[in-house]
């Protein structure tokens, strides 16, 4: 928290606004927390003897410059007064979680002489004075101190030229990207309904518009009103003529033109960010200053050593890539291959960051370039971390969904509304307390009364004793005192006695003297004859004891016989036992009104405990007076709680949202994608200590930039031997024409890559253990993709029952070309091209899919094309009796990196005479789709068309292929696998008739 105490040399003096009043009536009727009325502000004002909370407002279209300053449970906007003798009091709000939020960041602790309040301008004393220039000038100095950073060193000249070349890739990528949406035709339509089926002047966020024409605005698109540049909203839903637009902010219906027109806005939000990230590294306002000589040059801090523990057991590379990630300054990389634990070393990282105090515990920002990734983590990471995922809805993961920040906030708000009215109905009992703790002091008072009257009747009773027996108790008290003498005589003779035997024993001891013993001799029989006499007079001391306490023996027992048969002394006695009987049956009431008054307050303030009884009444009286005070002194807690409970109740139940900064600040750890975790407003202002990246072998240089420029320090963990960054082929080409080999580099490679290719062994750690595969299939995808350096440590017990390896590939090379041929294949993947199809290869995927889902197998089907994919999905449907599956486990690579699988099976779709393969020339899609597999791996294809691929790479990649299903593969024919599916699975496709020529055996 940043503040500063502004002690003001004069009184601030407060007008109330015209509508002040009528403001305080109308918010409190659904508003807790506000003063019954205005002449109270001065008085909570003047309460806060630390200081008022204020902020500075600039002023904006709506409000001139003003204070806010804040009470314990509402807030005030002040304007200056025109003269500047005091302030307006405008507005007056209850104080919500967000106003908690902003001074938890700054704020001005005000302290003049005293709040003073008048009701019109011209009663405000003359020489007043707003200050308003002292307040002013003392929230910028707060400003600059806040802003205010260590000097940075200048951009090198290489760093200034990498920024000028992403800039022109992200000028050029936007160009180019949203040149399609930019010249698009508008969407005319020709009637608009609200949502809510009502017509209103009430402001809506969704209408439906009916198009015109067979082309809608897809799904998702931003769009506005044709001439309104200020109606941007989102295409929730599209279907048969309609289209349904959420609007960012609620529009009325008057201001929507019944016929107009829907014109696309170029999506350039990613762009926008991906600017901001280079601005803040020019200007060298970066999280991480380290990151721009990181990238550039490549220059990075030593990683200090740590010996810390994480909580699962990794194997060595895996806890290599821990602790350095822990102690990292700047970047670290960390390799994956498949199966080798990518997502588990997070969960690690973040955990043991996020809650170690020898690491620093600061908050982790989970990112990636999609939200699968972001969504694999956070279901890994432990419950005992605070989790909020930030996202759309739509697009976040079932398991995930429960972290959502909306999702938090809404079942936040839920839980504390639910609580504040069972709390609410806790202190409605506990009010109970009030009248039984007033009880309690009318019955103390009662017991005092009656202590004092019992110690009356005592004393009279002790009188009336001494006044029956006086002859005898003098007597006694003659005998005692005589007793006592006797008793102070022997005492001393005894230690008369005791000196006397000691010197008579020293004589003793010196009666052989040669010159002096006749001398102790004769002093001995002296002391001895003394000490005779001494025992002679204790022995009559002695005899005289028993005899005096007989005396006094019977004069305390004729005492006590006057007593009883004195009437006197017997009417005290009987008044002295009912004063005790009465005390004792007050001490008894007072006992079960504080029972009363604790049970009451009990479940609102479960430490107040039920007083223990104590048998003597002084000692009750004591606690109970004692329990008194603690009451009067929990009382207004009591008070003050319930309207603290009737303020959240009330605030919570018409803002859930305030919730959300709540939720933001108190987070460990924040999963959001790359662009998502610098557009949401929610995140703005928010720190963290460490970013790890995942799946940065799929994200390009401008993309990483946008979260690694807001963490202090980043991991990127990802494989850059699987997908690379999605690029427009469009931008590729232009980066291919400009000659300007950075640009290439950054259209080609993803950020792992590039800082892979120059960061120090030191800061670069890869592990190399997996055990998702079958060694089977492992050792073909390290010998063929990772140089040989992917272990196997996965021990697996081959049992389907249709294929002898856990590696298979059916090829259609024998069937007849008229059968086993693509579609054209002339098409190719990219907008509104649906690429190459293969009927026999879908049908035979198809009849594998189903073979598989029969048996109970988690199964998916990976192809590369969009066109074969539906085509399987054709096939399978009927098979399996659900379309919904059908379409759900049959995608293209790209949408299963990241994911398993039991049994995948891939189609290579390509059959043709020239060898054509298209894109699946790049092999890292071949790589991704190969590596989903947990137990067997299906591949189907023309192996003749792969065998002589036109790309040399790919060619060596399939060489490589056959060779590996000879020796430990099972390589299989189309007819074959079809007759031994056939027994499972018929071909629903043909029904009872013949197969085709090529599908018989």
């Amino acid at each position: 928290m940043s503040f500063t105490t502004v002690a003001l040399r004069a009184p601030l003096v407060l007008v109330p606004g015209h509508t002040l009043d009528e403001q305080l009536r109308t918010k409190a009727e659904s508003s807790a927390g506000l003063p019954p009325d205005v002449s109270q502000i001065i008085h909570d004002l003047n309460q806060l003897n630390g200081g008022a909370p204020v902020s500075v407002s600039p002023g904006n279209g709506k409000y001139k410059p003003s204070l806010l300053v804040h009470t314990r449970t509402y807030r005030l906007r002040l304007e200056a007064t025109n003269r500047g003798t005091g302030y307006f009091v405008k507005h007056i709000d209850p104080l919500r979680l967000a106003d908690h939020a902003r001074l938890a960041r700054s704020c001005l602790l005000v302290c003049p002489p005293a709040w003073r309040m008048v009701f019109e301008l011209r009663a405000v004393p003359e020489g007043s004075d707003s200050q308003w220039r002292d307040l002013e000038e003392a929230w910028q100095r707060l400003g600059q101190a806040q802003t205010q950073q260590p000097a940075t060193s200048p951009l090198s000249d290489a760093q200034s030229e990498f920024l000028d070349t992403v800039d022109r890739l992200i000028d050029a990528s936007e160009e180019i990207t949203t040149r399609e949406e930019r010249e698009a035709d508008p969407f005319l339509y020709q009637r608009l309904t609200a949502t809510g089926g009502k017509r209103s002047s009430t402001p809506q966020s969704s209408y439906e518009f009916q198009v015109i024409g067979p082309e809608l605005p897809p799904v998702g698109a931003f769009v506005r009103i044709q001439g309104d540049t200020e109606t941007r909203g989102k295409v929730s839903r599209a279907a048969g003529h309609s289209v349904t637009v959420r609007f960012d902010q609620p529009v009325s219906w008057e201001r929507l033109p019944t016929r107009g027109a829907l014109e696309l806005i170029p999506g350039n939000v990613v762009f926008n960010k991906q600017r901001q990230a280079v601005a803040s590294l020019r200007a060298g306002d970066a999280k991480n200053p380290g990151l721009l000589p990181a990238v550039v040059e490549h220059r990075v801090r030593t990683i200090p050593a740590t010996t810390a523990r994480p909580h699962e057991e990794l194997d060595p590379e895996q806890l290599e890539a821990f602790r350095k990630a822990l102690t990292t300054e700047d970047l670290l990389v960390v390799l994956g291959p498949p199966g080798t634990g990518k997502t588990r070393t997070i969960t690690e990282i973040a955990h043991t960051t996020a809650l170690s105090a020898a690491t620093g515990g600061g908050r982790v920002l989970v990112t990636s370039h999609t939200n699968r990734a972001v969504d694999n983590v956070l279901a890994r990471l432990p419950r005992d971390l605070v989790v909020i995922r930030v996202g759309d809805e739509s697009k976040v993961h079932a398991d995930v969904k429960p972290l959502l920040l909306e999702e938090q906030s809404e079942n936040l708000s839920e839980g504390i509304q639910h609580a504040m009215a069972q709390r609410t109905q806790a202190y409605r009992e506990a009010e109970a307390a009030v009248p039984w703790t007033a009880e309690l002091a009318a019955r103390l008072r009662q017991v005092d009364d009656l202590t004092q009257n019992e110690k009356a009747a005592s004393l009279r009773l002790q009188n009336a004793v001494q006044a029956a027996g006086a002859p005898a108790w003098k007597q006694l008290a003659a005998l005692r005192n005589e007793e006592s003498k006797r008793g102070a005589a022997r005492q001393k003779l005894a230690e008369q006695a005791s000196q006397l035997q000691t010197k008579v024993q020293y004589e003793q001891q010196r009666s052989h003297a040669r010159l002096t013993g006749r001398l102790h001799r004769s002093r001995a029989r002296r002391k001895e004859e003394e000490l005779t006499a001494v025992w002679q007079e204790i022995q009559r001391l002695d005899a005289e004891g028993p005899q005096l306490r007989r005396q006094a023996e019977a004069a305390n027992a004729e005492a006590e016989r006057a007593a009883r048969e004195d009437p006197a002394v017997n009417s005290a006695l009987t008044d002295c036992q009912a004063a005790k009987n009465r005390l004792g049956e007050s001490v008894h009431s007072a006992y079960e009104a504080a029972d009363m008054a604790v049970q009451a307050l009990g479940t609102v303030m479960p430490g107040v405990s039920a007083p223990t009884r104590q048998a003597d009444p002084a000692d009750a009286a004591g606690a109970l007076h004692s329990l008194h005070r603690q009451l009067e002194a929990w009382l207004p807690v009591l008070s003050e709680r319930q309207e603290l409970t009737r303020q959240w109740h009330a605030a919570i139940g018409q803002d859930p949202r305030q919730l959300v900064p709540e939720l933001v600040r108190y987070a460990q750890v924040v999963g959001a994608t790359c662009i998502g975790a610098a557009s949401r407003a929610e995140l703005s202002g928010v720190d963290f200590d460490l970013g790890i990246v995942d799946e940065a072998g799929q994200i390009g240089v401008p993309d990483a930039l946008v979260p690694l420029t807001r963490v202090r320090r980043g991991v990127l963990v990802g494989d850059d031997r699987q997908l690379p960054p999605f690029l427009d082929t469009a931008v590729a080409e232009w980066a291919q024409e400009t000659g300007d080999p950075e640009l290439l580099r950054l259209t080609s490679q993803s950020a792992l890559e590039q800082l892979r290719a120059g960061l120090p062994a030191s800061h670069i750690v890869q592990l190399t253990r997996q055990r998702r595969m079958p060694a089977e299939i492992a050792d073909f995808i390290s010998a063929a993709f990772y140089r040989g350096e992917l272990l196997t440590e996965k021990e697996h017990r081959h049992s389907d029952p249709l294929f002898a390896s856990p590696m298979a590939f059916v090829d259609t090379a024998a069937l007849p070309d008229r059968v086993r041929r693509e579609s054209d294949g002339r098409r190719t993947e990219g907008r509104g091209r649906k690429g190459s199809s293969n009927t026999c290869e879908a049908r035979l995927l198809a009849r594998l899919a189903a073979f598989y889902h029969g048996r109970g197998s988690e199964w998916v089907v990976i192809v590369p094309y969009l066109a074969q994919r539906l085509e399987v999905i054709r096939h399978l449907t009927p098979l399996i009796g659900d379309s919904q599956l059908a379409d759900a486990s049959v995608g293209s690579v790209d949408s299963y990196q990241g994911g398993e699988r039991e049994v995948v099976l891939y189609g290579f779709t390509r059959s043709n005479p020239q060898g054509r393969i298209g894109f699946l020339k790049e092999l890292r899609r071949a790589n991704v789709a190969f590596t989903r597999a947990k137990s067997q791996l299906v591949l189907t294809g023309d192996l003749s068309t792969l065998l002589r691929a036109d790309d040399p790479g790919f060619r060596a990649l399939a060489d490589g292929l056959h060779r590996h299903l000879l020796d430990r593969g099972d390589l299989r024919g189309y007819r074959d696998v079809m007759a031994a599916l056939d027994k499972d699975v018929p071909d629903l496709a043909h029904g009872a008739g013949p197969a085709p020529e090529g599908d018989r055996p």
